[in-house]
Parts: C-alpha cells; sequence; structure tokens
C-alpha cells in the first residue's frame, strides 16, 4: 500500500518540528522532543498510550518516551533515539542547523539523518496500522524513544532495564542505513591502556624507563590480540587506536603513557579472550595497567526471519552488517535474543556532518516498505 498524501504532509510535520527542537547530546536533554510527541503526534484519543521514562547521567534529566497501541498478543518494538551530535560551527552550515528548511525534496538540519527522518518514518507506520483492527488481534505496537545514544546510551540502558522489551518478538531501529536491511552489528571493547616506566632526567635516559617508547613497542602486539575470524555479514574485528598521551616535559624522561583503543569486534571474536591477549602483552622493563572503559557485544539475527524476508521483497533491498554499535545492543540481550532489523531513511555517509540532510522520499519509502513488510507478514503468519 501507499501512504497517502495526508500522512506525508503529517511526516513532514512531525520531522520538522523533531529538527526544529534541539537535543545536542551533550547535554543530550529530550524533555521538549518528549512533550511535543505526546501532545501533538501519539494522541491519547487515537488510541495510544504514552509512558515517560527518566534516565539520569550527570546530574542532568534525559526523558526517554514509551507509546503503545493495540492490545495483541505480539509486541513489536520500533526504536529510534532523540538525541543528536553537536553542531559544530554554525557559522559554517548553509541553511542554519535547526531550521530544518526544505529545498528540493531534501529536509536540512542537525539530526535530519541521525536519526530524526527514521523515528518520524516510524511515526508514519504506527500512524498507518492504527487504521487497520485486524492487525492488533494479533500485533502490539510499542514506540521506544531513547535519549543518549550518542553518548552512552543511557536511555537504552534504563529502558531495559525496566523491561520495555519484555515479551516483544520483533524489534526494528530506523538508523540510517540507506534503505538496506541491517541484520548485524559489531560490538565494541574499548580499552585504557596505562604504560608506567620510571623517570629519570632527560639527559640521562638510561636511568629512566621510558613509558612512550614502551607505548611504540607494545602497539604493533595490539592488532594480534584479535583472533583470524572473518563474518560473513560484518567482516573482521578491527582495532583503531583513538588516543596517546604521556610525558611531563620534553627534558624528563616519561613515566606514563596512555593508549585508548577502540576495538569492534564480530560475533565470532571473544571478548574474555581479547581482554586476557591484553593483559599477557610482552611489557619488556615496564608495567601496564588496563581498564574496561565500555563493552557491548555484537549482535546478529537470521536473515531467514519471515519479516526480514518481507522486508526484503517489498524493498527490494539488500542485508548487511554494521560496524557501529546502536541502541539494539542494550535492548537486545542474551537472554531475550529476539530478531531484530536495523533500517532507515538517510545516507550514512552524510551524518555527523555540516548541512546534515535527510531526502524525504526515502523517509516515505521506509514507511511504506516497514508498513507493507508487517503486513504481509500478519498476512503470512494468519494463513
Amino acid at each position: 500500500m501507499k501512504i497517502s498524501k495526508l500522512l506525508r504532509d503529517e511526516i513532514i510535520f512531525i520531522l520538522k518540528n523533531l529538527v526544529q527542537i534541539p537535543s545536542e547530546n551533550p547535554p543530550g536533554t529530550t524533555k521538549e522532543i518528549v512533550n511535543f510527541l505526546i501532545a501533538d503526534v501519539f494522541k491519547e484519543e487515537q488510541g495510544f498510550q504514552n509512558q515517560v521514562i527518566v534516565s539520569i547521567k550527570n546530574g542532568v534529566e534525559l526523558h526517554n518516551l514509551v507509546s503503545t497501541i493495540g492490545n495483541g498478543k505480539d509486541k513489536i518494538v520500533l526504536s529510534g533515539h532523540f538525541d543528536v551530535v553537536p553542531v559544530g560551527d554554525a557559522a559554517q552550515w548553509e541553511y542554519p542547523p535547526f531550521s530544518a528548511k526544505i529545498k528540493n525534496g531534501r529536509l536540512y538540519g542537525r539530526g535530519s539523518a541521525d536519526m530524526k527522518g527514521g523515528v518520524a518514518s516510524l511515526i508514519g507506520v504506527m500512524k498507518t496500522l492504527s487504521k487497520i483492527p485486524d492487525f492488533f488481534e494479533k500485533y502490539t505496537l510499542v514506540f521506544v524513544g531513547t535519549a543518549d545514544e550518542e553518548a552512552g546510551m543511557a536511555g537504552s540502558i534504563t529502558l531495559s532495564k525496566q523491561g520495555v522489551m519484555d515479551d516483544s518478538i520483533l524489534l526494528i531501529i530506523a538508523e540510517p542505513t540507506d534503505l538496506k536491511i541491517g541484520i548485524g552489528e559489531k560490538g565494541l571493547l574499548w580499552v585504557k591502556l596505562k604504560i608506567i616506566g620510571k623517570s629519570a632526567h632527560g639527559s640521562a635516559p638510561k636511568e629512566g624507563i621510558n613509558a612512550i617508547e614502551g607505548a611504540l613497542k607494545i602497539i604493533p602486539q595490539l592488532y594480534y590480540c584479535l583472533e583470524e575470524n572473518t563474518n560473513v555479514i560484518l567482516g573482521k574485528s578491527t582495532l583503531n587506536i583513538g588516543k596517546i598521551s604521556g610525558g611531563t616535559a620534553i627534558n624528563i624522561v616519561p613515566d606514563q603513557a596512555i593508549l585508548e583503543l577502540d576495538y569492534r569486534i564480530i560475533p565470532e571474536q571473544d571478548h574474555n579472550s581479547l581482554i586476557d591477549n591484553l593483559k599477557n602483552l610482552q611489557k619488556h622493563n615496564f608495567s601496564i595497567e588496563t581498564e574496561i572503559i565500555n563493552e557491548l557485544s555484537a549482535l546478529q539475527t537470521d536473515s531467514n526471519h519471515l519479516f526480514i524476508q518481507n522486508l526484503k521483497e517489498v524493498s527490494k533491498s539488500e542485508v548487511l552488517g554494521l560496524s557501529y554499535a546502536t541502541d539494539a545492543a542494550h535492548l537486545i540481550s542474551a537472554n531475550n535474543p529476539i530478531p531484530f532489523v536495523i533500517f532507515g531513511p538517510g545516507d550514512p555517509n552524510n551524518i555527523h556532518k555540516i548541512d546534515e540532510f535527510i531526502e524525504l522520499e526515502q523517509v516515505f519509502q521506509a514507511t511504506e516498505y516497514l508498513t507493507n513488510a508487517l503486513l504481509q507478514t500478519y498476512s503470512n503468519e494468519k494463513d
């Protein structure tokens, strides 16, 4: 089915408002967005039930929204995040970053692609299906809007702990995939390595132990800590050495150097094995302290799942794996390994940049594809 012009206009209205409400992270406050959605979008008189759940991070209240419609036994969760990355230098933008300017079929603004366009498409799905009562004899739809996805995922952590995913059978996250079907995402392991040496006067380096030289010696080993595995969808695990610091002054032998490591990990790479390898690096005459900063498991779902097959059919799109993590890393757990897809409008190469934009036609297409795939799944299961 094609979405109506009336719904297209409503999606544009919703998307413009979402982009015009600043939600840069930090601080990541999302209360105004939640209030807008409750007042103007998920209206109780249209059958929606709303629950606001607050996360606290660094003393700041971050608002998450759970909006439910239907009473069917099978619960489907549609999720997107409200926060956006900082604008940077607004003077460099052709259009003001919170203007939601529309030109040549594109809507410009920070967060338009990542991922307020995706949020608008999910709302379009719920609005369309809300007019088909038979669908809700079997299903309940739950919109889960999160805060802080861009800077720690406090929202999805809070919601997961409160059981928002309990009894769900499918998770759809509308991150920008250019309408390709994500069925896997790499996990991550962020590690801080502190190399400890011994200070001395710079004129007598042999009296000390140079921690920076120690860091240079262990860097090649860091890549060999990974296993030589390849995943069909996600490829290989990777390492980015994102930050290095150390030393006090040019004329002092540095007694400390710090490496901050970003491992992106496929399901076949065991986290504990990688951590053990890091703790057993060849240390020469210095010592190393290892601190795990952040850890998320890799996820992969069955491409033969009925909904995924239906989405492939209606969208004529390909499946792929994502090198980055999403809220799915917290919304899905080992105890609740539900099927999921990451599918949304927006070019991943356009996000987090000056003059970020989204093609409105892609937002409409995402709404149509997801709606039709859900209806086809309902029809298949009913038969």
